[in-house]
């Protein structure tokens, strides 16, 4: 069988490929995981090889995504203030090299051979074993839906004003249109090269309106858009939104608001113990205390809401939930934090006219610092 017609791996998700051939007694695949600025590595990063289970059962499968995944990294969200092309980490996505080989009498014999971007996304289980979010070669590593972002006009170039960025795999001259929602200005560019790129939701010069959001097909004037999304910016006088970066189920960062009132909790833990006291003289220093504690440390946490939204957010607030890296993107400092919420009812608007989301996050780390 051959290898997976597709362009892109979500490596959350298995990605099996199955390798057959009616004379085998066993196969062999090798993988040549690299970055996009290296060449591929003279030998495979990793060899895997198997028999087969009987004579009259050939097939051999392999899931790549664990071998692959430890390949990706997100160190930090990014934040595009100036740049139309602004090249994305290459931490955050591998490619991949794959060739199968059948072994037959003794030998092993080239099958087939495929290259591979992979991101750090997943599919549900209804969409089968690895999703194929791509258009052809393209992808865009996030919803087409409404966005809402957080804009302070007293500091709109801090990077939790900004509107944060969309990731996408473009090929050449492939083309993204921005429009802006209130004056209808119109803003393009083309992909200089066959890359992946962080692009702006927002330009700067749309920040304080919104924009209409288009990736299109190369060339004009029959370019074909292939992904739409809207982008609307919200004030917020009264609380201080919490703005938050994490990894959606593409695999690229995603920025989400929640703009009303939050709340902050110190929790403290610590090890208690009897302390031995000095005895002299048949008495105690009663300053000294008999009981006290070690490994006194704490943790920030915060209850948070999103305000009223529509119950598309929905998805967005599942993403969040199922997400292994989350920023709170303050200011313009980054600090992870770690979801605590497990459960959320999801609301419907047929049922509940104004929805609103209550989250529950603490910091990733303590409040005192014990990093050895």
């Amino acid at each position: 069988m051959a290898l997976p017609n597709q362009d892109h791996i979500f490596v959350r998700s298995p990605f099996i490929i199955e390798v057959d051939d009616p004379t085998q007694t066993g196969s062999k695949v090798e993988i040549f995981i690299y970055k996009a600025n290296a060449l591929p590595p003279a030998t495979p990063t990793y060899t895997l090889s198997k028999l087969i289970p009987a004579s009259n059962n050939t097939v051999t499968l392999y899931n790549l995504s664990p071998y692959i995944r430890e390949n990706i990294t997100h160190p930090t969200s990014p934040d595009n203030a100036n740049v139309n092309l602004q090249l994305t980490p290459y931490e955050e996505f591998t490619l991949v090299d794959v060739y199968t080989y059948n072994l037959i009498g003794g030998n092993y014999v080239a099958q087939f051979n495929a290259t591979y971007r992979a991101f750090d996304g997943f599919g549900y289980y209804e969409t089968g074993i690895n999703p194929d979010y791509s258009f052809g070669q393209a992808v865009v590593l996030a919803d087409e839906m409404d966005y809402n972002y957080y804009y302070d006009p007293a500091y709109p170039t801090t990077a939790e004003s900004l509107a944060g960025t969309i990731t996408a795999y473009l090929p050449i001259n492939f083309i993204v249109e921005y429009t802006g929602l209130q004056t209808g200005t119109i803003f393009t560019f083309s992909a200089t090269s066959s890359r992946v790129f962080d692009f702006f939701r927002v330009p700067p010069s749309m920040i304080s309106e919104g924009a209409k959001v288009k990736f299109l097909t190369a060339p004009t004037p029959f370019a074909i858009p292939f992904w739409i999304g809207f982008f609307r910016p919200v004030e917020e006088c009264k609380y201080e939104p919490i703005v938050l970066d994490f990894i959606n189920k593409y695999g690229g960062f995603q920025r989400e608001t929640f703009f009303k009132a939050s709340f902050e909790n110190l929790e403290v833990q610590s090890t208690p113990y009897n302390f031995m006291m000095t005895i002299d003289a048949l008495t105690y220093d009663v300053k000294q205390g008999q009981k006290q504690i070690f490994n006194n440390n704490g943790s920030t946490k915060y209850k948070i809401n999103s305000g009223w939204v529509d119950e598309t957010f929905n998805e967005n607030l599942q993403q969040l939930l199922l997400s292994e890296r989350v920023l709170w993107t303050k200011g313009n400092t980054k600090l992870p934090i770690r979801i605590n919420t497990k459960s959320v009812n999801k609301e419907k608007n047929i049922n509940n006219k104004k929805i609103n989301y209550s989250l529950d996050f603490e910091m990733g780390f303590d409040v005192i610092n014990n990093v050895i």
